[in-house]
């Protein structure tokens, strides 16, 4: 069955990771490899360094020198750079805030792989990962700005709204974790809430128009595959797992959301 695409829809950044065996850096042939294969949809080539510090500790507990490591970063953008792929030792994935349809998250997904797998022989793959993250904004139903969001999510993520807890107190905000299991080494992490920072700020790596500031909920569903062993990296195996993984996020989205969000907000332009 057909994922119905709404109009107005709520996510503001989709991920797709890797995470492999760790390689060395990428010389300047591998780097074109990957480039050619992503070209049409990501012709901004950039690189940089990230650097990251530890704090190690002697046997009897002391701290020892700071250790500060370099890790190589190779990018590949969409000339508005709302879309990319980066490289790092261990991890490969693509990033966009201008989500459309999972099918074309995955085409550029497959695109990356094939040529990374053509470029370096890697031992194995020990995570995939897909996070999508919704910031629902709906109109107030009265002067004071705030949403019932009864009437737009689910009530079982709202919590203990009728607690009489005393001294005053009264609830101001509410977040909350909900964690599956699934077979196979699969899991889904659910993250929810209402607040009114930006769940997903803009940056100059990955782009994000922002709207106006205001109350949003906040609908952070990360479903991933992490197997005891290591298997083999192939990129065939690694794309029907994703697919795999896809299929629970929408159902849980489409389960946490009201008929009048899908209406009066979602299926609007």
């Amino acid at each position: 069955m057909n994922e119905e695409i709404y109009p107005n829809a709520p996510i503001v950044l989709m991920v797709a990771e890797i995470k492999h065996t760790e390689h060395g850096p990428l010389d300047e042939k591998q780097s074109r490899m990957i480039s050619e294969a992503v070209k049409g949809t990501l012709p901004i080539r950039s690189e940089e360094v990230e650097q990251s510090i530890t704090f190690p500790s002697a046997p009897d507990g002391s701290l020892l020198q700071p250790q500060v490591a370099q890790t190589k970063v190779l990018r590949w953008s969409s000339r508005d750079r709302r879309t990319v792929v980066t490289v790092k030792p261990d991890v490969i994935s693509v990033e966009t805030t201008q989500y459309h349809r999972y099918e074309d998250i995955r085409q550029l997904l497959e695109q990356a792989l094939t040529a990374f797998t053509s470029a370096i022989d890697l031992a194995g793959v020990t995570r995939i990962g897909l996070r999508y993250i919704d910031e629902i904004r709906v109109p107030s139903d009265d002067d004071s700005g705030v949403p019932k969001w009864d009437e737009w999510v689910d009530g079982s993520l709202l919590g203990p709204r009728d607690v009489e807890v005393g001294q005053g107190l009264s609830p101001a905000e509410n977040e909350g974790t909900s964690t599956f299991f699934g077979d196979d080494a699969t899991m889904l992490v659910l993250r929810y809430g209402a607040q009114d920072t930006y769940v997903v700020g803009s940056t100059p790596q990955l782009r994000r128009p922002l709207p106006s500031p205001g109350p949003l909920f906040k609908l952070d569903i990360d479903s991933y595959w992490q197997p005891d062993d290591i298997p083999v990296f192939d990129p065939n195996r690694i794309l029907a797992i994703a697919d795999k993984l896809h299929d629970p996020v929408r159902s849980m989205f489409e389960g946490l959301i009201t008929n009048r969000l899908r209406n009066e907000v979602l299926r609007r332009g």
